[in-house]
């Protein structure tokens, strides 16, 4: 069997795709705590394509349009707004949604400081998630209110 081309969508986001290894499970993933029922957790284990970032390539760029989020098995990422650090994302993160389900332009970038392993889930994908699986849809809610409360109130 051929081995899979890499796959770039341009040189700033040097990602490879590659196939799901056979018998690999989501687990450890903090969007999918132990109440995610193990028929959510095999929609979202069919909805996502494994993936492999490496270090200093972006899992997502600040202005572009969001085509997918990302959860975060292994590594992390620099979170970045105007070119400046932000925050850090890693193992049990989410990262991306916020964009993805508000259908607007991202509004940071994330750059791996390392090799990273994520579950990339396209938006068409997430939509059909949260209407699918509840204890997934329940757990993304719970995370976007944790992030909204540790957002800093405006003045």
């Amino acid at each position: 069997m051929p081995a899979a081309p890499a796959s770039t969508t341009s040189a700033r986001h040097p990602t490879v795709a590659r196939p799901r290894p056979a018998g690999r499970r989501l687990r450890g993933l903090g969007p999918l705590p132990d109440e995610c029922s193990p028929a959510d957790r095999a929609r979202v284990a069919a909805a996502a394509r494994f993936r492999r970032i490496e270090a200093g390539a972006f899992l997502f760029d600040q202005g572009a349009v969001p085509v997918a989020c990302y959860l975060v098995v292994e590594g992390s990422a620099e979170v970045r707004v105007a070119g400046r650090a932000v925050g850090r994302i890693g193992p049990g993160t989410l990262a991306g949604a916020p964009d993805v389900l508000a259908r607007r332009a991202r509004t940071s970038a994330a750059v791996a400081r390392e090799a990273m392993t994520v579950w990339q889930i396209d938006g068409p994908a997430l939509d059909r998630l949260l209407v699918t699986a509840p204890t997934f849809a329940r757990a993304v809610a719970h995370d976007l209110g944790r992030r909204l409360r540790e957002q800093p109130l405006a003045t």
